[in-house]
Parts: C-alpha cells; structure tokens; sequence
C-alpha cells in the first residue's frame, strides 16, 4: 500500500495526541537538562574557587534535548487551513503523522532519554 486516505478529524485527533506527548517529554527532559548544567556549573565554579582543576568540558557535553514541536504545529496548521474532508497520506507521511516515527526520531529519543525515560523514548532509541 502505497497511500491511504484519513479523516481529517481523526488525523488531527491524532496528531494532537502525538504532539502532546511530544512536548511533555521535551519540557520535561529540559528541566532535568537545566538541573544538569546547573550541577555541573556549580562543581566546577567550586573547583575552580579553590583553587583545583576543573574540566569546563564536561558542561559542554552535555547534550541538550530535542524539541521539534514546530514540525507538529506546522502540519496542524496546514490541516486546520486545508478544504478537504479527507487527507491522503504517503508511506512516510503516515509513519511521520499517524505512527509518530519521522527522520528526527531516534536522536530526538536519545538526546531526551539521558533525561527522562519513558517506554516511548525507548523503543524509538532501539529502532
């Protein structure tokens, strides 16, 4: 099968529901992200107060989550201005807006789950 043809309802219901999630694993993988750096800075400022060898470095590898939101509103805006009824979809389209795995996935997964884990986070960091 090479296209199918969506309710667009249902294909915004849909993408409502993958975006939110999306987003709640982002804010909340910033946060601990935030804590991270904040840690990691105050460690080495205290090293570097008295006097010890301190590594700058380690705050720069810490990897900052993945947010792509945008993607998600951008296609919910094209939805909500769109004439049609019903909206067919592409392989790739289906897998990016139905299934929620797009080209971004896995490192968007990886970047998020040195945060926060969630059963979403890892089977897309395993694909």
């Amino acid at each position: 099968m090479n296209e199918v043809r969506l309710s667009k309802s249902k294909l915004v219901e849909i993408l409502i529901r993958n975006r939110k999630e999306h987003r709640h694993i982002f804010l909340a993988a910033q946060k601990k992200y935030r804590e991270a750096v904040i840690e990691a800075l105050d460690e080495q400022l205290k090293l570097a107060r008295d006097g010890k060898t301190f590594v700058i470095g380690r705050i720069t590898r810490l990897i900052a989550p993945e947010d792509h939101t945008r993607e998600y509103d951008t296609v919910l805006r094209m939805l909500g201005l769109s004439l049609d009824d019903e909206i067919t979809l592409s392989n790739e389209q289906f897998a990016n807006l139905v299934e929620d795995i797009w080209v971004w996935s896995r490192s968007w997964a990886l970047s998020n789950s040195m945060y926060v884990t969630s059963k979403k986070l890892q089977e897309l960091s395993n694909e």
